[in-house]
């Protein structure tokens, strides 16, 4: 997706998340309540800002779609890191690895503890 296109400076990845984002888009717009909070995480994650995010994540906690509740903190983690926000960083990737434990992905939450110092 965008991540990774933009890492790779790989302009078809980019292309394909942007379809994605536009279809998402207009599954919105149809009133579809299960793809709203899912665009606005492909929104933050297209466009990073905290504020954002925190829409995505308020948008899944109530769509009670834990496992994207719990990506999004973790993207909205790593956007605070790389912004050397490290204090809010750490709530974020502290919330979603409650919540990866939660919704029972053990070996997520298990690689989290590795990949960051939280």
């Amino acid at each position: 997706g965008f991540e990774m296109g933009r890492k790779k400076k790989d302009k078809s990845l980019i292309q394909l998340a942007s379809k994605c984002l536009e279809y998402f888009k207009k599954l919105t717009k149809l009133g579809s309540l299960s793809a709203t909070p899912i665009y606005r995480l492909m929104k933050a994650v297209s466009s990073p800002s905290k504020s954002r995010y925190d829409e995505a994540i308020s948008m899944c906690h109530e769509g009670r779609l834990i496992h994207f509740e719990a990506m999004a903190y973790e993207r909205c983690g790593m956007f605070l890191e790389q912004e050397k926000r490290i204090d809010v960083s750490n709530e974020y990737i502290t919330t979603a690895y409650w919540l990866y434990t939660e919704w029972g992905a053990t070996s997520k939450a298990d690689s989290m503890i590795k990949t960051y110092s939280f």
